[in-house]
């Protein structure tokens, strides 16, 4: 029997993905309604019908979640045919439906469940949202998923996932809400009030907003959008990410207009090297290497990311084993909350100096962070999706405070601690 399943153009590039054979991950970026979901949401409701015995997970944050939201578009789906609604029996305690021809089944799950992220094993993974994800949690449930991953985000930071786009058996299918033929037009007209530049004075050149043939920047900006400017809906963050599905800067970031560079140009830069670690025992103990060029810049290269409970050993030792660049001679600023650590260290002939603290010591190594340029490799990822997302706290009308959320902070406070001598040590500040 013939199924009739009204279907988008972002169905089709990802069914044509799919069925090419040449991706094990298949990742589908853009704007809010742009069907991105939805679609890879059909194709997986066919594969279950034509595949005898498949195992397909739709994973986000929580259960509840997931349910709410995935779960339900796939019902919607379904019952959007009386063919398809004969073909499954629905588990509703489970959360799962199963094809009463084949025995194929998708199930509906949280990332919240450790007991299923390390035990469920499946053909097929959709991570929805995977930005509300770690990538501990990917990496579980990838290494028990034999055949293709399906995600789906919009692009609002950047993050640990990001370096895997460029990967060969990646396929990166964007979209934006105009892919999607079903959007209502009160959507499209919400979308659309968000602009903040005159259509058609602008472009876009692979995802960078370009005026006059420039980046757009405060000092390059095309005409104003006068419409939704007078009428306050302008908005450049939620148009960027939510309208057209491209990254951008939070408004209310700490810290921006960071540049990158290669690793190779970093380390052919002939600046002294000092070092940076904050310790982490569960959470990440973050090292990195920072040159300062005696002017106005700071570069940056990140080195370890790890927590200390899966080193299988004392800090000092997995330093000298992995980071044997580090000499006795060089300067590696330390986290001074946890002396012990620093005391073992310098036991074991490093240099190690505790970083100072005490009140206004997070705002002034900020501050001294924000009056200097900072370059970073492009190989940093943990400390790029860190400098993305660390941010000013908003309060209840979505105004920005002077409170920095504390959260995914251990490069840059690694960063902090060892600029912050660096600018002592040269008089720059008070010692």
């Amino acid at each position: 029997m013939e199924i009739t399943i009204k279907t988008s153009t972002v169905f089709k590039k990802t069914e044509s993905a799919y069925y090419s054979n040449k991706y094990s991950i298949i990742a589908n970026i853009g704007s809010s309604r742009s069907g991105k979901s939805y679609a890879i949401l059909q194709l997986l409701c066919l594969l279950l019908l034509s595949k005898k015995m498949l195992k397909v997970t739709c994973w986000r944050n929580m259960k509840t979640v997931c349910k709410g939201t995935l779960m339900a578009d796939f019902k919607n789906i379904i019952f959007s045919d009386p063919y398809l609604i004969s073909q499954f029996v629905h588990n509703k305690a489970e959360g799962s439906f199963t094809s009463k021809k084949n025995g194929s089944y998708i199930l509906f799950e949280g990332t919240d469940n450790e007991e299923k992220v390390h035990g469920l094993s499946q053909d097929i993974s959709f991570f929805n949202e995977i930005t509300e994800m770690s990538e501990a949690v990917y990496d579980q449930i990838v290494q028990r998923t034999s055949e293709t991953v399906f995600v789906d985000y919009n692009p609002s930071k950047s993050f640990w996932f990001d370096k895997y786009l460029t990967h060969e058996t990646t396929k990166v299918i964007h979209s934006t809400f105009k892919s999607n033929p079903f959007i209502s037009q009160k959507i499209i007209n919400k979308l659309k009030s968000y602009e903040p530049w005159l259509p058609g004075s602008y472009e876009i050149i692979d995802k960078v907003p370009m005026y006059k043939g420039r980046k757009i920047t405060t000092t390059n900006q095309p005409p104003p959008h006068p419409f939704n400017v007078k009428n306050g809906t302008a908005n450049t963050y939620m148009w960027l990410v939510y309208g057209l599905g491209i990254g951008a800067e939070k408004p209310n970031r700490v810290y921006k207009d960071w540049d990158t560079c290669s690793k190779v140009y970093f380390d052919n830069l002939e600046y002294k090297s000092y070092y940076g670690l904050d310790f982490g025992v569960s959470n990440p103990t973050a090292l990195v290497e920072v040159k300062f060029d005696g002017d106005n810049t700071f570069y940056v290269n990140e080195m370890m990311y790890k927590p200390i409970s899966e080193m299988g050993m004392p800090l000092y030792k997995y330093l000298r084993d992995n980071y044997k660049k580090i000499s006795e001679n060089d300067i590696l600023v330390c986290d001074s909350a946890k002396l012990a650590l620093v005391s073992d260290l310098q036991g074991a002939n490093y240099t190690a100096v505790p970083a100072i603290k005490g009140p206004g010591s997070i705002e002034r190594r900020i501050t001294n962070l924000q009056g200097f340029r900072v370059v970073y490799t492009n190989t940093s990822f943990n400390l790029d999706m860190e400098y993305s997302t660390y941010s000013y706290d908003l309060d209840r009308y979505g105004l920005v405070t002077d409170r920095i959320i504390s959260k995914d902070d251990h490069l840059l406070d690694a960063i902090g601690y060892c600029c912050d001598y660096i600018l002592r040590s040269l008089g720059v500040i008070a010692a």
